[in-house]
């Protein structure tokens, strides 16, 4: 079957419907003046589609300045966009320390949801068995069968290169077998996990890089909403980055974009499995490590990060401020070269983003052209650990998966 990003067309539907729902497609919000000017369709004609569309229950209407930022004053405009379909999506994400697993409807709503902490396992199938074991959890509990689902998406903590798998660390297995140790460090996402959990399933099934799919989740339904351009950066479980240019995804050359932590940072600095030095990754680590090591007598959870921060603790704060303005000083450079109107922060840092934030913001706006640097909101994450599960529901309603490859 083919996933439902838009809703299925009657044989009656005209060609001019058709422009207007496609116009519609990836959950966009638009009044009639908007759907006229997209189309090219007379605001007459196009009120007339929206009458005969809002009567087949194909869209829904509501006010479009809920989802919108930078609008003038004055009274909210009606928009259109398309009616949600009534089943499930499968969303399965992985990222460096756990495991999330969601049965969740077109809409967003949480039907059910698993979570499970994989700690330092590193076996691709044993980890994928896992989630789907979530998965499958989760969906018993929603009343329905995973294989019942719409369509699966599943976020990968790698870069990662559709019909390949992780692009960078990746030895053969003839180095595997004459060192097994290399296994726990070059063993994540050796393949694309797409092709075995579709036909395991049977359901249209995409991999995506778990960055880009937070990206997704933030720009739809959270701190991005209404937002063209907008850069995302992960530093929780993981560090990366997603861009949505244009109000898409952009993925770059072999859907490479947004490597943030393959930034060279050092040039002399420690040596990275990509193959480069001083990358931002291995320069700062983990991101909880970064603030944990040689400062705190006990190792530091994201929890307690948080609770420091809150807190008010200076040393945190410092500390904080500090990689802000590391990685301030990388993203100014970015920010000169696409000019987005925000980066949105993960908002798994919760209390610890206000210090990191204003260490960003002091770097970038000493690196920049004034005027670029004013153009650009620092902006925290509204979703936190449900970033990514919403970018998969943003990722199957643009409709891009690929069709199932057996029956059902």
């Amino acid at each position: 079957m083919t996933p439902p990003a838009v809703p299925a067309l009657p044989g009656g539907t005209t060609g001019n419907e058709r422009l207007v729902l496609a116009a519609l497609r990836g959950g966009a919000v638009l009044s009639r003046a908007e759907l006229s000017a997209t189309t090219g369709l007379p605001k007459t004609t196009v009120t007339g589609i929206a009458n005969r569309l809002l009567h087949r229950g194909m869209v829904v209407e509501h006010t479009a300045d809920a989802g919108r930022r930078n609008r003038g004053r004055g009274r909210p405009a009606s928009g259109l966009t398309l009616a949600d379909p009534a089943g499930l999506v499968a969303a399965l994400c992985f990222s460096h320390t756990t495991i999330r697993a969601a049965a969740v409807g077109w809409d967003g709503t949480f039907a059910a949801y698993r979570a499970f902490e994989i700690g330092s396992d590193r076996d691709q199938q044993r980890v994928l068995d896992r989630g789907l074991s979530l998965l499958e959890e989760a969906f018993a509990e929603s009343g329905s069968a995973l294989e019942q689902a719409d369509c699966a998406v599943i976020g990968v903590p790698a870069a990662f290169e559709r019909g390949v798998g992780a692009a960078f660390g990746r030895i053969s297995d003839a180095g595997r077998e004459a060192v097994p140790e290399l296994g726990k460090l070059f063993g994540w996402f050796r393949s694309d996990p797409q092709p075995a959990v579709g036909k395991r399933l049977g359901i249209p099934t995409a991999a995506e890089n778990y960055a880009n799919l937070a990206a997704l989740g933030e720009a739809t339904a959270g701190a991005g909403r209404g937002l063209e351009d907008l850069l995302y950066i992960k530093l929780v479980e993981g560090i990366g980055a997603g861009l949505i240019l244009g109000g898409r995804l952009h993925r770059g050359a072999r859907g490479l974009a947004g490597e943030l932590a393959h930034v060279q940072v050092l040039p002399n600095g420690r040596w990275c499995l990509c193959g480069s030095r001083g990358c931002l990754a291995v320069t700062y680590g983990d991101f909880v490590e970064s603030i944990g090591r040689s400062t705190y007598p006990q190792p530091l959870s994201v929890a307690d990060i948080r609770e420091l921060a809150d807190a008010g603790e200076l040393g945190t704060h410092r500390i904080l401020a500090d990689l802000g303005r590391g990685f301030g000083r990388v993203l100014a450079d970015v920010c000169v070269l696409l000019s987005p109107e925000a980066i949105i922060v993960d908002g798994a840092l919760g209390a610890a983003a206000e210090p990191f934030v204003a260490g960003m913001r002091e770097a970038m706006d000493h690196r920049m052209p004034s005027l670029m640097a004013e153009s650009v909101q620092l902006l925290t994450g509204e979703l936190g650990e449900r970033a990514e599960l919403l970018g998969a529901i943003a990722l199957a309603r643009a409709g891009q998966l690929p069709a199932v490859t057996v029956s059902r």
